[in-house]
């Protein structure tokens, strides 16, 4: 058989030296068929693997941690895209055939007259859907090259590119790559019975399916946190099981609509998204993943491949709210002092620190603090300190992996250097 696979089902934005995603399905599939991807498909999926590249690069530039490591950022950012697209293009890892784009005068009044006229592959209302309409072109012309008819089976989560071959009997849409595994492997006796008993079934699985498209576009397009609550409530509360392309297409919208964004870490989303992102965190791209992770304050398990350590915003505000208490409550030091430069050793007296203090809701003054960091004499100012202030850099640094300890010490030293040398003997 063959089978012809679209975006969606065939991204992979994380990787620049392999071009498709959804890699274990796909090499079953190529397996015992002949697999295609068309050439639109590549194309797009390149682009997006060029738009993350940019976007990863940008993000190395603006990172502060790493400038304080020996991480060349120069040589991150004369690094370009076109020196890896070559490798992505010929990536053939998993065997398929390119299914080129059919020729202008075969396609051209076909797609005008599909747009004109609003017909599947294209929205209903509105122009939308010029990538689908060279998809199908190209489908449409591969077949009608073969000397005799094809079975095919496309892999789509597009509904008006799935309503276009509705009617087509030698075409089968499936928009989830575990169910064409599953068609592989079922008896042929079986899947005739199967199509002509359960139409119904598979009516009422489309319908459902639908109309979680529909909620999942309405996300995106959500205007408040309001809407929001709403849309999460009717998909929370859906008998529907979303295919894991929905579910990715969830993750996304949830980072390109603020209106979902900033309330990620609100009950009811993050009981529905944090799910969703614990069964992709692998298939999303650096970008995203950081960004869940720092809604979620979730370990980050990707550290062992970063030149440098990942902090969540809970985190990085844990560690300036302790230094600026001590930054603001110090005058200044002597000239000889030197810093305590054992994590482990600050971590043990600031815990005992803390067990001295477990009614109290603040210290009188910093200088119980300036003692266990600074080794010589230091001059504070009145005023007390939060214990939920030291309470919070202790789990910090407590919980921190080698490498952040490493770096959250780094940090440490950095800004008590900055403290005046104005103690004169």
């Amino acid at each position: 058989m063959i089978v012809i696979v679209d975006t969606n089902l065939a991204r992979n934005e994380n990787s620049y030296s392999e071009l498709l995603g959804n890699r274990k399905q796909l090499q079953a599939i190529a397996a015992s068929n002949e697999l295609y991807i068309p050439e639109v498909v590549i194309d797009e999926i390149v682009t997006q693997k060029r738009l993350s590249f940019l976007r990863e690069q940008a993000q190395i530039n603006r990172s502060g941690i790493l400038k304080l490591t020996s991480f060349s950022i120069d040589e991150a950012e004369s690094l370009a895209f076109e020196q890896v697209e070559k490798k992505i293009r010929s990536d053939k890892s998993i065997p398929f055939n390119v299914l080129p784009q059919a020729p202008v005068e075969y396609a051209f009044s076909r797609i005008y007259n599909w747009a004109i006229n609003h017909e599947p592959p294209f929205e209903e209302k509105s122009d939308k859907g010029f990538k689908d309409a060279c998809i199908v072109a190209s489908i449409d012309f591969f077949l009608e090259q073969s000397s005799e008819e094809k079975q095919v089976l496309i892999c789509t989560d597009d509904k008006r590119m799935a309503e276009y071959f509705k009617d087509r009997t030698n075409i089968t849409v499936e928009e989830d790559l575990k169910n064409v595994i599953k068609l592989n492997n079922r008896p042929k006796v079986k899947e005739s019975v199967e199509t002509t008993t359960n139409t119904s079934d598979v009516d009422s699985k489309n319908a459902a399916n639908a109309d979680v498209n529909d909620l999942i576009e309405a996300l995106a397009n959500s205007l408040s946190f309001a809407e929001t609550h709403s849309i999460i409530s009717k998909l929370s509360s859906s008998p529907h099981v979303t295919t894991d392309q929905q579910e990715l297409r969830i993750l996304s919208v949830a980072l390109e609509n603020q209106q979902v964004e900033w309330i990620l870490k609100d009950d009811d989303v993050s009981e529905y998204i944090k799910p969703i992102f614990l069964r992709h965190k692998e298939e999303l791209i650096d970008n995203e993943y950081t960004r869940y992770l720092d809604a979620f304050d979730l370990p980050d398990e990707r550290e062992e491949k970063r030149e440098s350590p990942f902090f969540t915003t809970k985190e990085k505000r844990a560690f300036c709210n302790f230094i600026n208490e001590i930054i603001s409550h110090t005058v200044c030091k002597s000239h000889l002092s030197t810093f305590e430069i054992n994590a482990n050793t600050i971590l043990a007296r600031l815990q005992s620190l803390l067990k001295s203090h477990l009614l109290d809701s603040s210290l009188a003054n910093v200088k119980s603090l300036t003692d266990i960091l600074i080794n010589g004499a230091v001059e504070t100012k009145p005023g007390s300190i939060s214990i939920d202030t030291i309470s919070d850099f202790v789990n910090l640094l407590d919980n921190a992996s080698p490498r952040k300890r490493e770096a959250i010490m780094a940090n440490l030293i950095s800004h008590l250097e900055d403290i005046d040398d104005d103690i004169s003997f």
